[in-house]
């Protein structure tokens, strides 16, 4: 008995294995019709994916719908989701990815462009601080010329100072030699005009 059932099972089997699954392609159109059966006449046929407002719902499994373009009928309200299609999903999915990966790539290129302008920053700080530092010592040299060139200045002053004196010492042992000079000379004429009439005088004194 056990035998005789499974030689039915595995006949009762074999058309389905030979069979092939089939899906349904997501792309349909769902009429509209003019009122709540198949018997109304179809207003238009509205594709998977669209969306409709949805104005009254019946009991009759039927729901009053209008379109984007205006246009109303009756729908299944079986054919009619609060949520959108799978395929408008994923491609609303795909395109918030994009998006995604687009602003993933314009965040790395600002983070790369704001890398750029901290290192010119960075750089230009540097050239920064050595002008200053070139300043600070360019005015520090300047306060050190002003410096020497007063010091030379003073300097200069006490040098043609010391000139001067030298010149009026020197002004000054000219004249004195000048006059030591003259009054020799004069003392010379003197006792040149003295000494002979002493001896004179002398000699006379001698013959009384």
């Amino acid at each position: 008995m056990r035998f005789i059932l499974a030689i039915i099972t595995l006949f009762a089997c074999i058309p389905y294995a030979q069979a092939e699954t089939r899906y349904v392609v997501d792309q349909a159109t769902l009429p509209m019709r003019a009122g709540q059966s198949t018997s109304h006449k179809i207003i238009a046929m509205l594709p998977s994916g669209m969306a409709v407002e949805a104005l009254e719902q019946s009991d009759t499994g039927y729901t009053l719908v209008r379109t984007q373009s205006g246009k109303e009928g009756w729908m299944l309200s079986r054919y009619l989701m609060k949520t959108p299609a799978a395929r408008d999903r994923l491609i609303h999915a795909e395109l918030e990815l994009a998006k995604l990966n687009e602003l993933k790539a314009q965040k790395k290129s600002v983070e790369s462009e704001l890398e750029e302008l901290k290192a010119t920053n960075s750089k230009l700080e540097k050239e920064l601080e050595h002008i200053r530092s070139t300043a600070a010592n360019a005015v520090q040299m300047a306060e050190e010329n002003r410096a020497l060139k007063s010091s030379a200045e003073s300097t200069r002053q006490e040098l043609e100072t010391l000139q001067q004196q030298t010149r009026d010492i020197r002004n000054g042992a000219q004249q004195r030699w000048f006059l030591l000079g003259g009054g020799a000379i004069l003392l010379g004429i003197i006792l040149g005009l003295i000494l002979p009439r002493m001896r004179v005088r002398r000699k006379q004194w001698g013959g009384y």
